[in-house]
């Protein structure tokens, strides 16, 4: 099949990029290059928010299937509508695992688990997303799939209550400073590793029972957040110093921060994997965390230079950690 990836190089979309080649399957990308081409893969250079160039560059070019990977607003998802109209048989949109419920109704997350989330800008727009590819469905027949990602990692990413894409944490733990847990650390949490979603992603592509329906693509296994700290530094070989500190005093003093716990890590989340499974038989995650983190590693180790910490992460770690003191 032919597939069209809008992104295709970044933390999900560069593992389903290359599970797609390793299927068989002809991959073309809709990016400006920022990460570099992937081997085997048509790349279409040029800005995906850009109608008028995207529409001219793509020219009489139809798809089996079109995965907008950066699609955050619906404004984007109004785009894509114009824009694959016609020229797709199969619609996906990565939203995310975040838009459901929160509060959490029930500990285990479907599918058919309402929608809502009144204190993370990101989510919302995420649902907003969503209800604007079903109305479009309904109305006209655009055949979305919409897929729930939970949190994932890849190479160079590190999971924690502060963010996954540098390496501050990691070097927090080395320097001996105090790591700042949201809450009590004993919530749960799903991470996942994108070259298990990838194996999951990929078979869905193009599959006919997958036309108006949602997905989510989440690992089995579940850990808390104190445990998720205590993987990442055991696997640097060093102890972890955790600060407990409440969600909503992180929100009071930083409310950009603050959205995401209250609105999403702060909760305790299981996901079943029922509905995926029931379309790619035996599927499961394979990577624990404890391996995932230890890859992660590896990649920075042949990437000395890119062990850096992020000074504004920094100073708000330590602010926050200043304010809790006092």
């Amino acid at each position: 099949m032919k597939h069209l990836f809008i992104g295709g190089t970044g933390n999900i979309s560069a593992d389903c990029t290359h599970e797609a080649l390793r299927s068989g399957h002809e991959v073309w990308h809709i990016n400006r290059g920022n990460r570099g081409d992937i081997p085997g893969v048509r790349t279409i250079l040029i800005d995906a928010k850009d109608e008028a160039a995207v529409a001219a560059a793509l020219g009489d070019e139809t798809f089996d299937t079109v995965t907008d990977f950066i699609a955050f607003t619906p404004n984007d998802i109004e785009r894509d509508i114009r824009l694959y109209s016609g020229r797709t048989r199969q619609f996906v949109f990565i939203s995310s695992a975040s838009a459901y419920h929160k509060p959490v109704r029930h500990y285990r997350i479907v599918e058919s688990t309402p929608l809502h989330n009144p204190f993370w800008d990101y989510a919302r727009n995420k649902i907003a997303c969503e209800d604007r590819l079903v109305a479009e469905y309904r109305a006209n027949g655009f055949p979305a799939t919409i897929v729930r990602p939970s949190h994932t990692y890849s190479d160079g990413w590190l999971p924690s209550s502060f963010g996954s894409r540098d390496y501050t944490v990691a070097a927090r733990i080395l320097a001996d400073k105090p790591i700042v847990v949201h809450g009590d650390g004993r919530s749960l949490w799903t991470l996942t590793h994108t070259e298990d979603f990838a194996r999951a992603f990929v078979p869905l592509l193009g599959h006919p029972r997958t036309v108006g329906e949602a997905y989510h693509i989440t690992s089995d296994e579940v850990l808390d957040w104190d445990a998720i700290h205590l993987t990442i530094a055991e696997a640097l070989g060093r102890e972890a110093h955790l600060v407990h500190i409440p969600s909503d005093f992180i929100a009071e003093r930083d409310p950009a921060r603050g959205a995401g716990l209250l609105g999403d890590k702060s909760y305790s989340v299981v996901f079943d994997n029922t509905k995926i499974r029931s379309l790619v038989p035996g599927w499961t995650a394979r990577i624990p965390f404890h391996e995932g983190v230890a890859h992660s590693l590896a990649w920075w180790d042949a990437r000395p230079d890119a062990k850096k910490s992020d000074p504004a992460l920094e100073a708000e770690i330590e602010a926050i950690l200043s304010a809790w003191k006092q």
